[in-house]
């Protein structure tokens, strides 16, 4: 196909040739002005669909994040509810905890002057202690007024204050009574006692059998011997092997913790 410019016209007048070319020129314009517009549509075709394709990108993610978040104050609202309720519940213990304290303080001591009360003045029986620690009370007899040294043997002179003891124990059904044996650290090895443990056990076994002669039932006494290892002071002297040397009866009442 041959081109227009190519024509006889073309040739034989210049001026023709002029004119095509003005002729043609605004049709290479419109063709160009049409390739540029359909790349500019393109463009902005392709522009609106990423935009488009980040919007939706960015509502998913905002949405994740309020889930998130709902999850976790959730979780967090679960493990809240039980700690605002620990301290209800424990507040009724401490309450129920600290009306028993005070019950067993007022019972121990009723259970004191009424002790001191029963056994009176014990003129010849010097020594003999009465004593609250903690919720127990403490009878402490001196080894001298109830036994020969290395001896299990009760003198017969402790009678009449064993027999007060016993009153007080029968006056008062609620209360348990564990009889102790103590020693000093002065070795014993005999044929009767090989040990002073042998011996402190013997001593307190002997005032529980006596009591038990006098009327308190057996299941609410208990014996121990500790020999020399709960000292009231250290073993460094005369005086105080002697305060070591002892027997104690421990009463302690049995109290309703309702």
């Amino acid at each position: 196909m041959k081109d227009s410019s190519d024509s006889p016209l073309m040739h034989e007048n210049p001026s023709n040739r002029a004119l095509f070319k003005k002729a043609a020129s605004p049709l290479r314009l419109r063709k160009k002005s049409l390739q540029t517009d359909a790349g500019n549509e393109i463009w902005l075709i392709t522009l609106s669909d990423l935009l488009m394709l980040l919007m939706i990108f960015f509502v998913l993610l905002f949405g994740m994040t309020l889930y998130q978040q709902k999850q976790t104050e959730a979780s967090q609202d679960a493990t809240a509810k039980p700690a605002i309720l620990l301290p209800v519940a424990e507040s009724q213990p401490s309450a129920q905890a600290a009306s028993f304290d005070l019950s067993a303080k007022e019972t121990t001591a009723t259970l004191e002057s009424d002790l001191q009360r029963i056994l009176g003045d014990n003129e010849g029986l010097e020594g003999v202690t009465v004593r609250r620690r903690s919720q127990f009370i403490i009878l402490t007899f001196p080894e001298r007024i109830m036994f020969d040294s290395g001896q299990a043997q009760l003198e017969l002179s402790v009678q009449p204050l064993l027999e007060k003891v016993a009153a007080f124990i029968l006056c008062h059904p609620d209360l348990l009574v564990e009889v102790q044996g103590h020693t000093d650290d002065r070795p014993i090895s005999n044929q009767r006692y090989p040990s002073n443990w042998e011996l402190s056990a013997d001593r307190a076994t002997q005032v529980a059998k006596a009591l038990i002669e006098m009327g308190i039932h057996p299941a609410r006494i208990s014996v121990r011997g500790f020999g020399e290892y709960q000292s009231l002071h250290p073993n460094d002297s005369d005086l105080h092997r002697l305060q070591n040397r002892r027997v104690e009866i421990q009463f302690s009442p049995i109290l309703s913790n309702s």
